[in-house]
């Protein structure tokens, strides 16, 4: 019997899939490239048309899983609330409706690494700068319009200094957290507040800190627990919390 024939985009995301039934069965270091092959029933050589190394696979991963936090993100700020309270709302999404996998934290933590992302394929790494990109002009994007129509007030800032900082603030925080609580030496945190598998509430440190943060800026709306609670709403309905 002859084997089953895929598209090109099909097989890839064969490939995908079954490379995370390898990660689930062993773990993000130990997977096998002809585990992957196995879950997946192709041949190695199917496989290598689209992955040529363990490194590709993780960039691969993180390309999906890049696309889904676009997604979700983008969702989320079109809403009909607030920008300042829609950025402090990004932290209300669950991990598995922005990152897809368990491990995904784990993994975006892995790509910090220079050595990965040098023995990937540049067509996988120029994927993933790519989406990256989309996610950091969506945010930009969004303030720059917000100083433009006077919701977000610039006072005496430079435009481009204070878009800047404003994300690279928040981005700190959004990376930052799960490094933090991951720490098992940590004995000062709640547990509840540590529990990644689960959203975080909208009483957590977390939510409070960023809503905190983000309204020390000069907004027209700040960000208000009452538009919270209704864009939580929102997010349920979405299947993001």
């Amino acid at each position: 019997m002859p084997a089953p024939k895929y598209s090109f985009a099909d097989e890839e995301q064969l490939i995908l899939d079954a490379t995370v039934k390898s990660i689930l069965d062993s773990s993000l270091i130990d997977f096998k490239m002809s585990e992957i092959a196995k879950n997946a029933g192709i041949s190695m050589g199917s496989v290598y048309k689209h992955i040529q190394s363990k490194e590709d696979v993780l960039v691969a991963l993180a390309v999906q899983m890049t696309h889904q936090t676009l997604t979700v993100i983008s969702d989320i700020l079109k809403l009909p609330y607030s920008l300042s309270s829609k950025i402090v709302a990004l932290n209300l999404a669950s991990e598995e409706s922005m990152y897809i996998y368990p491990f995904g934290y784990r993994l975006f933590t892995m790509l910090n690494s220079l050595n990965l992302l040098n023995k990937a394929s540049q067509g996988w790494v120029d994927k993933l700068a790519t989406v990256s990109l989309q996610i950091h002009d969506c945010f930009e994007n969004e303030l720059s319009n917000a100083i433009e129509q006077g919701e977000l007030i610039l006072g005496s800032d430079n435009k481009d200094s204070l878009i800047e900082e404003f994300m690279l603030t928040h981005w700190t925080l959004s990376v930052g957290f799960p490094l933090v609580v991951s720490h098992s030496c940590n004995p000062n945190l709640a547990k509840e507040t540590c529990n990644l598998s689960k959203p975080i509430s909208l009483d957590h440190p977390l939510l409070k800190g960023t809503m905190r943060i983000t309204n020390s800026y000069p907004w027209k709306n700040p960000a208000s627990i009452n538009e919270l609670i209704e864009i939580e709403k929102n997010l349920i309905s979405l299947g993001y919390r």
